[in-house]
């Protein structure tokens, strides 16, 4: 039975799928894995039978279409490692441009892998006819491309060494677009597919991308409306609060809304100023006042989070890769932020199933199916 084609088949995927998915996970965890390209591995990709254009081929060794997510996510592996090695992972001599340049470019090869994907998994096409796993694998490989974009651009905002402004503009604009762009794939899947609401592991994708937005907002580097973004955030703490039965997703919910407290404050706070200051102040000053304003004006609920301190660091932890694996295992690291809550109520919690963040073989199951 070992030597049969469907062992072989299943030895073929389950090898290909431990392979992407420990990339994956080092990846969003901000570690760099230890595996080699694919190329130096002898064990080959699944052939897929709609794909397949070699005659000579054993239609024996053929797999169904379904099957075909395991070569895009390899692919798709291959650009994350290019992530870590390149911009979390650099030698130390690289340049804040050259790191810059890097991201470009592999910002670029992402866009080309998207173009790369086969009708049934662009997730740009609307197709009422498709087949139920092909949708389901659309909705992953959309919520992965967009995260990948996220984890790519965010060193970015919160690294002033940047040399060119408009470059670290760039940096923030694509990175703030892919997070509100999985706010509401997250919330639009969650509102229409209910099967989609136990598929806990999207925690990691909602806090990480409530946070990028929230620290957007705080240092004032979108021309995006404050309210709209908020709203965003909104959404993505309705989506932590919906998982009630995960608590990690509970522990994310409760940090998101005590931010997300914090920055209301903040934007109301810095409307009232502007107006105040527009009503004794001429517009030009009043433009050149908005350029330099900081967070000074803060009222004391925000102040005693640290922000007026050290508002880069204060927010840049927010956006920590490791911020969800801090949470699993008790890290003290938010104490000195003055959130109180996460503090007490989180303390000693972990996940009753331990597999929040990674896709167990029944999510598998059901995405290929």
């Amino acid at each position: 039975m070992s030597n049969s084609f469907e062992a072989c088949k299943a030895a073929r995927r389950t090898w290909w799928c431990i392979y992407s998915h420990e990339i994956d996970m080092c990846c969003s965890a901000g570690r760099f894995d230890s595996l080699g390209k694919p190329r130096k591995y002898p064990i080959p990709l699944p052939q897929i039978k709609s794909l397949n254009t070699d005659s000579s081929s054993d239609v024996a060794y053929l797999e169904e279409p379904n099957v075909s997510m395991i070569n895009v996510m390899v692919d798709f592996a291959v650009i994350l490692r290019r992530i870590s090695k390149d911009i979390y992972h650099c030698q130390k001599e690289v340049t804040a441009s050259q790191k810059s340049a890097a991201a470009f470019t592999i910002d670029l090869l992402l866009d080309q892998w998207k173009l790369d994907l086969a009708a049934c998994h662009n997730f740009d096409i609307v197709d009422f006819r498709e087949p139920e796993w092909a949708a389901k694998q659309k909705l992953v490989l959309h919520l992965r491309y967009l995260n990948a974009r996220v984890i790519l651009h965010r060193p970015f905002l919160s690294d002033l060494t940047t040399c060119d402004l408009l470059e670290r503009q760039k940096h923030i604009d694509l990175c703030l677009a892919a997070a509100r762009k999985t706010i509401q794939v997250l919330y639009d899947a969650y509102a229409n597919k209910h099967y989609f609401r136990t598929w806990w592991y999207n925690s990691t994708y909602t806090l990480y991308a409530g946070m990028i937005v929230l620290y957007v907002i705080m240092l004032g580097h979108s021309t995006e409306a404050d309210d709209l973004l908020l709203e965003d955030v909104r959404k993505s703490r309705d989506i932590l609060r919906s998982m009630e039965e995960a608590s990690v997703a509970r522990r994310s919910a409760d940090l998101l809304s005590e931010v997300l407290e914090v920055a209301t404050a903040y934007t109301h706070q810095k409307k009232d100023t502007r107006i105040q200051t527009s009503a004794i102040t001429p517009a030009s000053d009043v433009c050149n006042d908005h350029t330099r304003q900081g967070p000074s004006g803060l009222p004391n609920e925000i102040s005693s989070t640290g922000f007026v301190q050290h508002p880069e660091a204060f927010m840049a932890s927010l956006i920590d890769p490791n911020i969800l694996q801090d949470f699993t295992t008790d890290s003290n690291d938010w104490a000195c932020f003055g959130f109180s809550s996460t503090m007490e109520d989180f303390q000693g919690v972990t996940d009753s199933q331990n597999n929040v963040f990674s896709m167990d073989h029944t999510e598998w199951q059901n995405i290929t199916t």
